[in-house]
């Protein structure tokens, strides 16, 4: 937890730093053995930490759209993996975002990208996505007054429109580029759990390449780390 701690999920981690990370990490993938334990897989992890090419855009993304005369259009909240059990094979990629104004704050919105996955190995499961959708949106108070002022009466036509932009989902079908140059057939997303205990998971893509590590949502250990760190 010390390591990561203050790396912005790895976004600001230097060379120097990620190879620190990387022999920490090591050290506590050696007490795996040759399986991990899937039956405490299921559940919602949150992202501490990682070196994927195709997460780390994600997180600069706010700095790269940022201007000067005010906060950046979009902002990145936490991100998570939410696995259920083995049996039932689902898991979701889960990206909280803001909007300055338009939404509470940044976790106000999210884009989910769901996926079956099924384990292949003691430490590997294989994933094939399967759709993605937008939806939990929360109104920021500058955006609700905008649409329904304080000053003026409340019409259903009002109220109708704030409780549709509430309960808004938008789903569409996902695939990866593997999966669409294959027709969309076969499982190709390789990830390797490489640790997993009751509050830390790590994990490694196979194809894509990078480290993923993740705390169980409501760890209390992980949290007394993180603050100690502090």
């Amino acid at each position: 937890m010390d390591l990561v701690s203050g790396t912005e999920r790895g976004l600001r981690a230097r060379s120097y730093l990620r190879g620190l990370v990387e022999e920490a990490q090591v050290e506590v993938e050696s007490y795996t053995g040759s399986a991990i334990n899937y039956d405490l897989l299921e559940g919602k992890w949150k992202l501490l930490f990682t070196t994927a090419n195709d997460v780390l855009p994600i997180l600069s993304s706010e700095y790269v759209l940022a201007n000067p005369f005010g906060p950046p259009p979009v902002q990145v909240g936490e991100i998570y993996q939410r696995f259920s059990s083995p049996e039932e094979g689902v898991v979701e990629n889960i990206i909280c975002l803001g909007v300055p104004f338009f939404l509470e704050d940044k976790n106000s919105i999210t884009f989910t990208v769901g996926a079956r996955y099924e384990v292949r190995s003691p430490l590997r499961i294989a994933l094939s996505f399967v759709e993605a959708r937008i939806g939990g949106i929360r109104i920021g108070e500058g955006f609700e007054a905008l649409i329904a002022p304080a000053l003026l009466p409340r019409t259903s036509e009002m109220h109708q429109l704030l409780l549709a932009i509430k309960e808004l989902q938008v789903r569409f079908p996902f695939q990866s580029a593997s999966q669409i140059a294959s027709g969309g057939r076969s499982m190709f997303a390789n990830y390797q759990l490489t640790y997993l205990d009751e509050d830390l998971l790590i994990g490694r893509a196979t194809q894509l390449g990078g480290t993923f590590i993740l705390t169980r949502e409501g760890s209390s250990k992980v949290h007394q780390r993180a603050t100690a760190a502090q």
